[in-house]
């Protein structure tokens, strides 16, 4: 075979002698020949190399080709390189998930060019066996140049690049029954978990308290409004503890005027509680006055203090007369019970009294007559505290 090649080029130099240039021509057919002996250097070199060997159903990995051409003065090998990018080559079974094209380079006298494509492969039929990504062939020239001028573009050539096995591996044993994996939890890893747990439990009851703690802080100054020194609203002061308030001032002013001693002043603090009373018994408004710390209480009203994180003390009257009891008693409908009735009847007699022994010109004080109208007052009052409480005036005021 090698004598039959060598017969050919023999012949091909002496015709192309006896032709116009064939002196060149010669030449370049002879360079030519050398490229392609096998025993000279290889145009073209390439080789397949992959990130893993072996892989699973679905990873990704990566396979690069890289080929190395030369490229001298006098010789330059043209691989057609449109055949190799990421949109246009194929590489089944595999999928080609992307890739990219580093740049060129030159070492001596070759050109280095080379390709990365990211494939993936899915198909159960391919579980623990090998698949090849396959043989791939790179079209390629020979352009040699003989002098200043004169060059001669070779024939078009390929060069085979063999097919790279890919060990599909089993996601499990071969014996397996199914391929569900087990609990790795070891019973130290959940005792842990469950401590952990535990703890944010604890932590999100604490800060759940806290929170309900803040809102409650911050809606606080909301229903309270803004306090003032002067007149308060009605409802600042809740029933039970002004009614609790007026039957210790009326029990203080029983014990100050036991026996005869009902003078002006008793008569007047008498009065002023027995107001407050009937103003609640009939659910009327009272006045209410914020004291400052160590201010006096001024004349006609008493004081009344709630309150232990943020003490309130107040100075609380009303103008309620006998003649109000009376007209509220008359308009009570029949549903109301024979007990409050008594009650309204007891506190109109209680206030006629007092309000006679303070301002009549030729005041009728007497004891007694004053002593059970202070001493029905403060059931009246013990009775309003068990039936109203705060809740209760709350909600009556929504």
């Amino acid at each position: 075979m090698r004598t039959v090649f060598v017969v050919a080029m023999a012949a091909a130099v002496v015709i192309a002698a006896l032709m116009p240039g064939g002196l060149h021509f010669s030449a370049a057919v002879a360079a030519a020949a050398a490229a392609q002996e096998p025993g000279g250097i290889d145009p073209i070199r390439c080789w397949w190399q992959s990130s893993t060997g072996a892989i699973t159903l679905g990873d990704t990995f990566t396979v690069t080709l890289t080929c190395a051409v030369i490229e001298t003065p006098s010789m330059q090998v043209v691989a057609d390189e449109s055949r190799l990018g990421v949109a246009s080559i194929q590489m089944a079974p595999f999928e080609i998930l992307g890739g990219s094209h580093p740049a060129d380079a030159h070492r001596l006298q070759r050109r280095f060019f080379q390709y990365h494509y990211q494939l993936r492969l899915i198909s159960a039929d391919a579980i623990g066996h090998d698949v090849n990504v396959p043989a791939l062939s790179i079209p390629y020239r020979i352009h040699s140049r003989v002098g200043a001028a004169a060059a001669l573009e070779g024939r078009d050539l390929s060069y085979l690049m063999p097919a790279l096995p890919i060990k599909v591996l089993s996601l499990v044993p071969a014996a397996a029954a199914d391929i569900r994996d087990g609990a790795d939890a070891s019973l130290g890893a959940v005792e842990a978990l469950r401590f952990r747990s535990s703890m944010f439990e604890i932590v999100a009851v604490v800060l759940g308290a806290i929170a309900t703690v803040i809102a409650v802080m911050a809606l606080a100054p909301l229903a309270k409004g803004n306090r003032k020194t002067g007149a308060m609203a009605s409802d600042r002061l809740p029933d039970r503890a002004v009614a609790a308030s007026a039957a210790r001032e009326l029990t203080v002013v029983q014990s100050l005027a036991a026996g005869d001693t009902w003078n002006d002043t008793a008569v007047a603090r008498a009065l002023a509680a027995v107001r407050i009373v009937a103003a609640l018994a009939i659910r009327q408004p009272i006045s209410e006055k914020v004291l400052k710390a160590g201010a006096p209480v001024p004349e006609g009203r008493f004081a009344v203090s709630r309150g232990r994180l943020r003490p309130v003390r107040a100075a609380v009257s009303s103008a309620v007369t006998a003649t109000d009891v009376a007209v509220t008693a008359s308009r009570l409908d029949d549903s109301v019970s024979r007990a409050h009735r008594h009650q309204l009847e007891g506190l109109q007699s209680a206030l006629a009294a007092f309000t006679a022994a303070l301002y009549r010109q030729a005041p009728a004080r007497d004891a007694a007559t004053l002593a059970e109208a202070a001493r029905h007052a403060i059931e009246v009052a013990n009775d309003l505290q068990r039936e109203r409480n705060t809740w209760r005036t709350w909600w009556s005021q929504r």
